[in-house]
């Protein structure tokens, strides 16, 4: 208990939430209860239970291994590490596949002449646009899906056309990567628990049934907290109680802001002109992150479609507009030391870039 608190007391964009919920509760008259939406906070946390089951039971990393003991050269290397980024996304977070693969890649680019900046550039761009595809990938399309009341076709209408044109642009960037050839290397063998293995996916799909409201929340809420204690109660600790606590005070925050006269009015023009919805959902979350700005501009516009787009696409932005992208910067320092202040210089021009492209591409999908 000790750690969790110890993790939730040093989180700044917590603070942060929580002195906004403050604050705004002496201008408006908070409804605690309403406010926070409920269904997404109870599918957050079965959703971040299961991931950290999964990652203590060395799935992704064993799925990595083996995919990547198959590339013969650093092009080929570069294709693995980007389907798995992208597509371990989509069923694990962009928070949790950029804390397994870049680790991984640490592995294995001690066998390599080559410099990490850019592939690990390319593993925070690829997980956070394969996060997309699914209400699952992140944080904010949980509460996309259940703020707007979606169903599994009006999700999936929204996220694949812009997935599949992602994945694309990625490939095409593989290719920028010689086709030096790879010595061979070692890598740690994995072997799966199979029967544990069994039962995390059983109550996986109970969560993918619980997240289109086949079945009730609480149903593999209670699976995923009584398997993870069950399995090792140590595992709980690996949960970011943090963002669950940032979500309920954004939401007050948000709630009793969406309720001031003054904000009202200045947001009133939202409800006008979906690419007015669209560009403010991209530049705020270049300054605010894209969680708390998904809850924002969600209250005062119907247009479910600028604002997934927007808040999504600009994952791709600056180091702060996505989660996913600070710890991007944490794990290259941690592993790697090797001139911070120029990887972040290049992932801010390599994503500003990357920005533009998917902001016009994004624009264009709005009016189609």
């Amino acid at each position: 208990m000790a750690v969790i608190f110890k993790k939730i007391a040093s989180d700044k964009v917590l603070l942060i939430a929580f002195v906004a919920a403050i604050i705004t509760s002496f201008l408006s008259a908070p409804h605690i209860i309403q406010d926070i939406n409920w269904h997404m906070i109870g599918s957050l946390l079965s959703m971040m239970l299961l991931v950290q089951v999964y990652e203590y039971l060395d799935f992704l990393e064993y799925i990595a291994t083996e995919l990547s003991i198959k590339a013969k050269t650093v092009r080929q290397l570069m294709v693995v590490i980007v389907c798995l980024s992208f597509f371990g996304a989509m069923v694990l977070t962009n928070d949790i596949t950029i804390l397994t693969m870049i680790p991984l890649f640490h592995k294995m680019a001690k066998h390599l002449k080559i410099n990490p900046v850019m592939p690990v550039i390319l593993i925070a761009v690829s997980s956070n646009l394969g996060s997309i595809f699914t209400p699952f990938g992140n944080a904010h399309n949980l509460y996309v899906l259940s703020h707007y009341n979606l169903s599994i076709t009006q999700f999936f209408k929204m996220s694949a056309p812009i997935s599949i044109i992602s994945f694309v642009v990625l490939l095409l960037l593989t290719m920028t990567f010689p086709k030096q050839e790879i010595q061979a290397r070692e890598l740690k063998k994995i072997v799966l628990n199979k029967p544990a293995l069994a039962i995390t996916f059983a109550i996986t799909i109970l969560f993918f049934l619980s997240i289109f409201s086949f079945i009730p929340i609480w149903i593999p809420l209670i699976f995923s907290i009584v398997w993870t204690l069950l399995l090792n109660y140590h595992v709980t600790e690996a949960v970011d109680y943090a963002l669950l606590l940032t979500f309920m005070c954004f939401g007050v925050a948000v709630g009793n802001a969406s309720r001031i006269p003054e904000v009202v009015q200045l947001f009133k023009f939202l409800e006008k002109d979906p690419m007015s919805i669209y560009l403010t959902s991209l530049i705020t979350s270049q300054f605010m992150s894209n969680v708390p700005t998904t809850i924002l501009v969600s209250q005062f516009t119907k247009d479910v479609t600028a604002v997934f787009l927007g808040t999504n696409l600009a994952g791709i932005g600056t180091v702060i507009s996505s989660m996913a992208n600070l710890l991007t910067f944490k794990q290259y320092n941690f592993f790697f030391k090797v001139k911070p202040l120029r990887f972040l210089v290049t992932f801010f021009v390599v994503d500003l870039l990357l920005l533009i492209l998917f902001g016009v591409i994004g624009a264009f999908l709005i009016y189609i």
